[in-house]
């Protein structure tokens, strides 16, 4: 029953983008931007934005209620808050040019704050204290804190962030407890935890908020379903749902613990230094104040906190979302050797490795993925789910793309991720 707990927990943590297993590491080159025209208007709460989305430019801000917003205007915000948290989708490019540019302008300014990271967890802290003291030149930092293993996207996603944390000397901590406990509770519970394990877990994890329940709990149905579909004997696909179905509780006390862990970690920090946190993570664990927003209103309830989260052009405007959002196209670096964006009507690759998988399998910039394992591409989270229903299966991924009009299938292998064994 591990493997299919750690399949279930890797579909998505939350909604919006962290996974609970190692992520692919992809070198693929950065897509080209996306029309950069300043003829931005105001974005308003209309289900059509998604068609109009090419008229902004990428990372311009908008406010709560749709209007543009100035990077003095959200600075303002910022220097007000205890906790700034900005969000992001982890292989998207935009998503931490932004990030690294808040976090700039805000140093610049002359506020003093320290950051907190999602990548790494608390274990690894000793060397970031290293990063801290200056034992650490910028040149170094990927292989001095084990980049890789640490976290496994493409460090230079990250760089621009952190030449902003070496520019201004800003001191950076860990917030996450490993990765390896959260998939041993995931596999034998929170009781196979032994004393030096137990010591990373949040004190008094804080459960959901029914509405992140919810989402949750859809999540959670959709891939019981997905895998009971896997099962071709009727008695053993009800099997895997009763199975999967009593994991559920597993499954929202790992979400729990994860966001009252960051949060937990945020609010020692800031009293320890009394300074002011920008906290980057995942969207999921930022947006609709859902995740560490919430945890941080019950450790923290004095605090004030900012919510910044990307949108994008496959969606609309929801006010919801976050206090402050900046437009990013949804673009993903695929361990498949190609960079994608998302659209309303399929994924279109943009950029192609030389030498990768989808290189060799005939794939071209400008092909429109419409299809894969015979599932509409209506979110990055399809092609994630053919992945793995493909490597499961041990068959090829077959897509159907839209080259010069016309409909074409593509068949390759599932390439092996490198930390598997």
């Amino acid at each position: 029953m591990g493997l299919t707990l750690r399949i279930l927990f890797s579909v998505v943590v939350i909604l919006g983008g962290c996974t609970l297993v190692q992520p692919p590491f992809s070198h693929a080159a950065h897509a080209p931007p996306a029309d950069g025209s300043d003829t931005a208007q105001a974005v308003k709460a209309d289900p059509a934005h998604s068609k109009l989305s090419s008229k902004y430019t990428e990372g311009e801000f908008f406010n709560a209620n749709g209007s543009k917003a100035s990077l003095s205007e959200v600075l303002a915000l910022a220097q007000s808050s205890d906790y700034i948290l900005i969000g992001e989708t982890h292989n998207v490019t935009c998503d931490h040019i932004v990030q690294a540019k808040l976090i700039d302008a805000l140093a610049a300014s002359g506020t003093r704050f320290t950051v907190g990271l999602e990548m790494f967890s608390q274990d690894r802290q000793p060397k970031l204290d290293a990063v801290n003291d200056g034992s650490v030149p910028f040149a170094e930092f990927p292989k001095k804190v084990d980049w890789k293993d640490a976290w496994g996207f493409s460090y230079a996603l990250y760089e621009p962030i952190i030449k902003a944390l070496y520019v201004h000397s800003i001191p950076v901590f860990a917030l996450n407890f490993p990765f390896t406990v959260a998939q041993k509770i995931g596999d034998e519970g929170v009781e196979s935890l032994t004393p030096e394990e137990r010591q990373y877990l949040p004190k008094n994890p804080i459960p959901a908020m029914k509405e992140q329940e919810k989402e949750l709990q859809k999540v959670h149905d959709e891939h019981v379903e997905l895998m009971k579909k896997d099962k071709k004997n009727p008695k053993a696909a009800e099997v895997a749902k009763k199975s999967l179905a009593h994991y559920r509780q597993r499954f929202f006390l790992i979400q729990s613990m994860w966001d009252t862990g960051m949060a937990e970690q945020a609010v020692a920090v800031r009293k320890r230094t009394n300074l002011p946190m920008v906290i980057l993570s995942g969207t999921g664990h930022v947006e609709y104040g859902w995740g560490i927003a919430y945890r941080l209103s019950k450790l923290d309830p004095d605090a004030k906190v900012l919510t910044v989260v990307p949108w994008r052009n496959a969606a609309p405007f929801e006010e919801a979302k976050g206090d402050v959002q900046f437009y990013c196209p949804l673009i993903k670096q695929s361990r498949l050797g190609f960079v994608l964006r998302m659209e309303t009507d399929g994924a279109t690759i943009t950029a192609i490795k030389k030498d990768s998988a989808a290189c060799k399998a005939g794939f071209c910039v400008g092909d429109k993925i419409v299809k894969v394992g015979g599932m509409d591409v209506e979110s990055m989270m399809t092609l994630h789910r053919a992945g793995v229903k493909a490597s499961k299966e041990g068959k090829d991924m077959v897509f159907t793309i839209i080259r010069d009009g016309k409909e074409k299938t593509i068949s390759m292998p599932v390439p092996k991720h490198p930390h598997s064994s």
